[in-house]
């Protein structure tokens, strides 16, 4: 292991300099990188660091989630969100596990806790399992299967798999098609020992990302898994299938594009239903 790359969709700026300073205290024991892809432009304390990337662009969380994968130089990527902060000596966890216990095929579900104002408590054990979510209880997805929002895994493998499939909108159900394909080609998921992130809940720009998940990204979810039991069987993700999406969500930005998440939240305070 030579450098991890931390990657990401990110539009809330406000978050990111106390993350990037969380990462600090958790990765001291290899060289890492943060690559965020968004709207809006680096904070002015991330400006002045040589270890942090941003990719401009106006798309969907899982376009901006591919796009960063592209810019990551490590050979172990891990895939997080901009609303998470790490905690002390969790990320060096896993790298040393990884170490352990992984081949090139096998990826680390870095386990996180959610709540509002960083105040969740770490998940149920079945929580990590695909069975252990009634939208997830499918024909085309096995039984014994794992789930992983989060992970760390060898970066050309992810490439080899073709990353995530940018027909979702949001990135959760693709994370989970992700780590389906994975589990079918031979992956091993193995959870970190010790929860690694604690992420915000509840933040007003939610709306939108609600609609997506449930007008469009479980529908398509469930087309894909909902009746067929060999629904894997032979299933391939072009890794350029990001350029197949919108150069603009319009979902999001359909009033026009703002200039800062400061400014999005306002408007988000004016229409919440809008955004």
């Amino acid at each position: 292991m030579k450098k991890l790359s931390i990657f990401m969709p990110a539009i809330r700026t406000e978050n990111w300099d106390a993350m990037y300073q969380s990462i600090e205290k958790s990765c001291t024991t290899l060289p890492w990188e943060l690559v965020l892809c968004g709207p809006f432009e680096l904070t002015e304390f991330l400006k002045g660091k040589t270890n942090t990337k941003h990719v401009k662009d106006f798309g969907s969380p899982s376009r901006c989630a591919q796009l960063a994968s592209f810019e990551c130089e490590g050979d172990l990527i891990f895939h997080c969100v901009d609303d998470a902060l790490m905690l002390e000596g969790s990320i060096d966890s896993c790298l040393k596990q990884y170490k352990l216990v992984c081949g090139k095929k096998d990826i680390i579900n870095c386990k996180y806790r959610e709540g509002l104002n960083y105040q969740g408590e770490s998940m149920r054990q079945d929580y990590w399992y695909a069975w252990g979510h009634d939208a997830l209880r499918l024909p085309g997805i096995p039984r014994h299967y794992k789930m992983s929002c989060h992970h760390i895994l060898d970066a050309e493998y992810f490439r080899e798999m073709g990353g995530y499939d940018c027909s979702f909108l949001y990135q959760n159900f693709n994370l989970h098609d992700f780590i389906f394909r994975c589990q079918w080609n031979g992956s091993s998921v193995i959870e970190s020992q010790v929860d690694v992130t604690s992420c915000d809940h509840g933040q007003a720009d939610h709306k939108v990302i609600e609609d997506a998940h449930n007008e469009h990204d479980y529908p398509l979810f469930k087309k894909i898994y909902g009746s067929d039991s060999n629904a894997l069987q032979g299933r391939k993700i072009d890794l350029n299938n990001f350029s197949n999406s919108p150069l603009v969500w319009n979902k999001r930005f359909k009033n026009g594009i703002p200039k800062s998440y400061n400014e999005l939240e306002k408007r988000v305070g004016s229409a919440p239903n809008e955004y």
